[in-house]
């Protein structure tokens, strides 16, 4: 009704405005001078037509789907009346809607300066400036709606979501009961309030608020499962049948309720009715052969959530339901890695076979788990074989590249990484690796030749820009090209600490130390005092002659310092010993 309405209103107002300007017919033809004048007069009728014309066009093209002609009818109706609200409004959600934000943000930015009290406009400027705009200045504006319209639920919510992000309790508390007042008959404001008594630990307050929502809406799954997480934490004798009796009720309303099952089985296995619990989670693992959901359920409720004791119990009990399972395998390893059991770990990783998806990524953490429990042939033995298996895997070669560079076989290194190379000349992560180890295996040309190499192919790449200036910084040579490729690298990753680092390692080659001192202080709060870059620091302040300041950094170097790298450590103190003697002197 309401779209033929506006289509005979359309036709109405187009037959009024061509009626008046004596066009009653088109013609067939026209001389070229007629042409001019009806060409002439087309303009005129096109001056004289209203801004409410064109916003009524806009919305017939807007029912049509047809938002680019919606725009161009907007924009027309914008130069009519640049001042229009609802012309600007419309036409910025417009663009809002074609992704063209830059344009939208433009128009809302117009709409509060115009009218800063008007809530659409307000409303429309934070969709806009939600991401990027500083928290404070949201939640200024947000508590400005809410001023000038106490009844906007959206609002509150918003506001009180960002109350809760930043661990804002108390005024997250004051908002949401002033919300609950106003509407009382609204379950999600008692759910939200549930949810910061329940943060703030007063759970008997939040259970109130969750009772309250099941009153409003009884089938309320979320406010079962908050009531359950309460009874867990206070973990009473008496909870027991309570507990089991709200995971009927969601099973009531929800009988397939993976999160319900899950969580039911693990309260039967904590409170030691294991025969149960072991029945339940069998009936689950032989359920993931067939529904892979249940599995990402469990990821979602257990390892995302970060309850990896949990997560250890309820996917090795499901495993026995379906031993197999490649993806069980993954994430019981996962949880048991989570609670640094990295035996257990690689034991279930070992399970998973060569066609799951995540079986590469299962052997590169094989290996790095081999090597952190101190196993580094082994951690070596094991990627041999797997390279074999897949000669031309990059990330293979890069792990195994790294492993004899930990075992100090350069040469063994160095081989693979070229052969790599043979098959993949411009890979940029393969010559990385390749100069790095040439570095340290002592072969300086050869690493400088690949970095070289790797700016050829991306001029871009930071690291290999960086890694080169630093090289010469290091050696005292070429140091205004050391600059450069430095400042470029900086250039694109200026909150690097390593980068930083360089760029102010090679002003103290140069010479420039209160520069050196900028840079290098900035490079150790980004790495929280690493080892080499507090010694940097030390150096630079002993240059500028500030000796205390030097002392600390060469502590705070010495205290981040590898017990392996013991020449580092020895070096270290015969330096805080020297400029204490400095200081005393």
């Amino acid at each position: 009704m309401k779209k033929s309405f506006v289509y005979i209103l359309l036709i109405f107002i187009l037959i009024f405005f061509f009626a008046g300007s004596g066009c009653t017919q088109l013609k067939q033809s026209k001389k070229p001078s007629e042409s001019r004048i009806v060409q002439k007069q087309e303009i005129e009728e096109d001056n004289n037509l209203s801004a409410n014309y064109y916003y009524l066009e806009s919305r017939i093209h807007i029912n049509h789907k047809d938002y680019k002609k919606a725009i161009d009818s907007l924009k027309k109706a914008m130069a009519k009346d640049p001042d229009s609200f609802v012309i600007t409004r419309d036409l910025s959600w417009l663009y809002l809607r074609q992704n063209n934000d830059e344009k939208a943000l433009e128009l809302a930015e117009k709409l509060v300066r115009q009218n800063p009290d008007n809530v659409d406009g307000l409303l429309l400027f934070i969709q806009l400036k939600k991401d990027t705009m500083d928290k404070k200045d949201l939640v200024e504006i947000l508590n400005r709606v809410l001023m000038l319209d106490p009844k906007n639920k959206e609002t509150f919510l918003r506001l009180a979501k960002i109350y809760m992000e930043e661990n804002n309790n108390p005024e997250a508390l004051v908002l949401l009961k002033k919300m609950v007042e106003q509407f009382p008959d609204y379950y999600v404001a008692w759910f939200y309030l549930g949810e910061v008594y329940l943060a703030e630990k007063l759970y008997e307050l939040a259970k109130i608020q969750f009772l309250k929502t099941l009153e409003l809406e009884p089938d309320l799954v979320e406010s079962r499962f908050q009531l359950i997480k309460i009874l867990n934490i206070q973990n009473t004798p008496g909870n027991n049948p309570e507990i089991l009796k709200i995971y009927e009720e969601i099973f009531e309303i929800e009988p397939n309720n993976y999160r319900a099952q899950l969580g039911r089985a693990l309260h039967y296995y904590k409170t030691n009715i294991k025969v149960k619990a072991a029945n339940l989670f069998m009936e689950l693992g032989r359920d993931t052969e067939n529904d892979s959901r249940l599995i990402m359920v469990a990821v979602d409720e257990y390892i995302s959530d970060k309850k990896y004791e949990d997560a250890v119990i309820v996917f090795s009990q499901m495993l026995k339901g379906n031993p197999e399972n490649s993806t069980l395998n993954f994430f019981t390893g996962m949880a048991y890695e989570a609670i640094e059991d990295f035996e257990k770990a690689v034991s279930y990783y070992l399970k998973i076979k060569p066609a799951h998806s995540q079986y590469k990524k299962t052997v590169l953490n094989i290996a790095f788990l081999y090597k952190k429990l101190g196993e580094l042939p082994t951690a070596i033995n094991y990627l041999e074989n797997e390279h074999k298996t897949l000669p031309k895997d990059i990330d293979i070669i890069i792990y195994l590249a790294s492993f004899y560079e930990k075992d100090k076989n350069y040469k063994k290194a160095i081989g693979l990484l070229k052969k790599g190379l043979e098959d993949s000349p411009e890979n940029t992560s393969l010559l990385f690796r390749l100069g790095a180890v040439q570095d340290k295996a002592g072969f300086k040309e050869e690493s400088i030749s690949a970095m070289k190499k790797i700016i050829e192919i991306d001029p871009k790449d930071a690291s290999a820009l960086n890694y080169l200036g630093y090289t010469y910084a290091d050696l005292g040579i070429k140091l205004d090209e050391a600059l450069l490729l430095i400042k470029r690298a900086y250039e694109i990753k200026p909150d690097d600490g390593y980068i930083t680092d360089s760029l102010g390692w090679v002003y103290y080659k140069k010479g420039e130390y209160e520069k050196a001192v900028e840079y290098l202080e900035k490079a150790a709060e980004l790495t929280s005092f690493e080892t080499i870059i507090s010694d940097h620091l030390g150096d630079a302040y002993q240059k500028t002659n500030q000796l205390k300041k030097a002392m600390n950094a060469y502590k705070k170097a010495l205290s981040n310092a590898k017990d392996e790298d013991k020449e580092k450590v020895v070096e270290l103190k015969k330096k805080i010993s020297a400029v204490q003697k400095k200081i005393n002197d």
